[in-house]
C-alpha cells in the first residue's frame, strides 16, 4: 500500500490548489495555507493549453473547465496598422494537440481548482500568514503569525513571485526580480463597443484579437458572453523610455491583499497616448477612447532569474509555480507551467515507498521541471520582443514569415495551432516524469535500492 504523507502547501493560488488536487488524489493528507481571507474575486484571462489540460484531465476536472471557459474559435493577430499577420484556430488546436485551448478568467480558474481540492479532502486554511519556516532532523515545519506550529513530511512553497519560502531554500537570500513590461488591463462595457460600427464586430465575434506594434502590443476579446470587451495593453521598455524605478519591485501576483504595490488604477491617458504614439489602426483608437477610467488597472509585469535550486538542502521543502519560475505572460504559459509542476510532483511522490524517499523524488521533480520552465521562460521573453519590433528590416522579415504560414499547404493546420510550439503544447507530464523516475527510482523500488542521482 502506498504511503500517505502529510503535506503543507504555502499559497492558495492556482498552483497551490492544483498541486493539492494531484497530491490528494494520490492519498496524501494535504493542507493549504493561504494568507488572504478568501478566494480572489477578480483577475484577467488565462489561456489553458494542452500541456496543462493533460494534467487537469488526469485530475478529473477537464469537464468543469470546459463548462466555465469563454468560447473562442480563432485568434486573429494584426499588425498595429490592421494588416492580418496570422489566424490561429481552436479547432486546429484540438486536431494537432488533442484539446481545444481554453480561455478562463483567473478567479474562475482558482475557484474550480479550490472546489476540486476540497472535494478530495484537502484542508484549506484562509487568513494564515507563515512567519517562519524550519527544517530540523524531525522534519520541516512552519510557524504562523498566531504562533501555531505545523509540521509535515513535505512543504511546497507555492506562494508566488514574492515567495517567503524561496529565501529559506536559497540560504536566507532572495533574488532580485526582473521588470519586463507595464500592462494596462481594461474592461469596456458591451454598450460602448456596440455604439460604434468600428468596434461592434470585435465584440460580436467569438475570437481573441491581438495587435502587435512598436514597443507595445494588445491582447483582447469579448468576455462574459459578450457583456464586455477585455483589452490588455502592454508597454515594453526601451533605452529612451525605460520602465519607472518603481517597477523594479514588480510582481506577477494577482492577489491585491498580498502585493498592494503591484496593481493599482491605471491612467487611461497612458493607453490612448500610446495608441496614438505608435500609430494603431482606427478600431484600436476607437475602443481605447471608450475605456472607463474606473475599468483600467495597472499591472507591473516581472519575471524571476533562473534559481540555483528549487529544493531545500534536506529535500523536504520545494518551490512550485511563480515562486520558482515566474515568467512574462507573452506565451501564455505561466499558469500552465505551474499546473505541470503539480502534476510532476504528484507523479514523483507516488514512487516514494517511505518518507525517506521524499528527498530523492523532490530532486527528480526539480530535474524534470526546472530546465523546461527556464526554457519556456526565455521563450516567453523572446516572444515579447518578437511582438513589439520597431518598424524596420527585422519586422519585415517577421511579417513575411507569417505571410508564408498563411499559405495553404501540408502544414496549414500545424501553423494554425502554433505548431512551432509543439515542444510546449505536446508535452506529456506523466511520460516525462516517468522517464526520469525509471532512471532514478524504478517502479516498486524505493530507498532500499540504490538510487541513480
Amino acid at each position: 500500500m502506498a504511503p500517505k504523507f502529510h503535506i503543507l502547501i504555502i499559497g492558495g493560488g492556482i498552483g497551490g490548489f492544483a498541486c493539492a488536487v494531484g497530491l490528494a488524489r494520490r492519498g496524501h493528507v494535504v493542507t493549504v495555507l493561504e494568507r488572504s481571507a478568501s478566494l480572489q474575486t477578480w483577475g484577467g484571462d488565462l489561456l489553458i493549453s494542452s500541456n496543462a489540460l493533460r494534467v487537469i484531465e488526469s485530475y478529473g476536472l477537464l469537464g468543469r473547465f470546459q463548462e466555465v471557459a469563454e468560447k473562442w474559435e480563432r485568434h486573429v493577430i494584426f499588425r498595429h496598422d490592421g494588416v492580418v499577420l496570422d489566424v490561429l484556430s481552436n479547432a486546429a488546436n484540438e486536431k494537432v494537440f488533442g484539446y481545444e485551448m481554453l480561455n478562463v478568467r483567473r478567479q474562475v480558474y482558482q475557484r474550480v481548482l479550490y472546489e476540486g481540492a476540497v472535494e478530495q479532502g484537502v484542508k484549506v486554511r484562509f487568513g494564515c500568514r507563515v512567519e517562519k519556516i524550519d527544517d530540523s532532523e524531525k522534519g520541516p515545519s512552519v510557524t504562523l503569525s498566531t504562533g501555531e506550529t505545523l509540521s509535515a513530511d513535505l512543504i511546497v512553497g507555492a506562494d508566488g513571485i514574492k515567495s517567503t519560502t524561496r529565501p529559506f531554500i536559497l540560504g536566507g537570500r532572495d533574488v532580485k526580480l526582473q521588470p519586463n513590461s507595464t500592462c494596462y488591463q481594461c474592461t469596456i462595457p458591451a454598450s460602448l463597443m456596440l455604439s460604434s460600427p468600428l468596434t461592434t464586430p470585435l465584440i460580436n465575434e467569438q475570437a481573441i484579437h491581438s495587435w502587435w506594434g512598436p514597443n507595445t502590443h494588445w491582447i483582447c476579446g469579448p468576455k462574459s458572453n459578450g457583456q464586455s470587451y477585455d483589452a490588455s495593453f502592454f508597454i515594453h521598455p526601451t533605452a529612451s523610455s525605460p520602465l519607472p524605478a518603481s517597477h523594479v519591485s514588480a510582481s506577477n501576483s494577482h492577489d491585491p491583499g498580498k502585493d498592494k504595490d503591484n496593481d493599482r488604477r491605471g491612467d487611461v491617458w497612458e493607453v490612448t497616448n500610446g495608441v496614438q504614439k505608435y500609430g494603431y489602426e482606427e478600431r484600436v483608437q476607437a475602443f481605447a477612447k471608450m475605456i472607463p477610467h474606473e475599468n483600467c488597472t495597472l499591472w507591473k509585469v516581472a519575471q524571476l532569474p533562473d534559481l540555483p535550486t528549487w529544493v531545500s538542502e534536506s529535500g523536504r521543502i520545494v518551490l512550485l509555480g511563480d515562486a520558482a519560475h515566474a515568467m512574462s505572460p507573452h506565451l501564455g504559459q505561466g499558469a500552465a507551467m505551474t499546473i505541470e509542476d503539480g502534476g510532476v510532483l504528484s507523479e514523483c511522490l507516488a514512487r516514494a515507498s517511505s518518507s525517506g524517499d521524499i528527498p530523492r523524488t523532490a530532486k527528480v521533480y526539480e530535474k524534470v521541471q526546472k530546465e523546461r520552465t527556464e526554457k519556456v521562460k526565455k521563450a516567453a521573453e523572446i516572444s515579447g520582443v518578437w511582438k513589439t519590433m520597431a518598424e524596420g528590416p527585422e519586422q519585415r522579415r517577421r511579417d513575411e514569415g507569417f505571410m508564408k504560414r498563411m499559405e495553404r499547404g501540408d502544414k496549414y493546420e500545424f501553423w494554425r495551432a502554433s505548431g512551432h510550439l509543439a515542444w510546449i503544447y505536446g508535452w506529456d507530464f506523466k511520460l516525462e516524469a516517468g522517464k526520469e523516475l525509471d532512471r532514478v527510482i524504478p517502479m516498486g523500488k524505493g530507498m532500499g535500492h540504490k538510487a541513480r542521482i
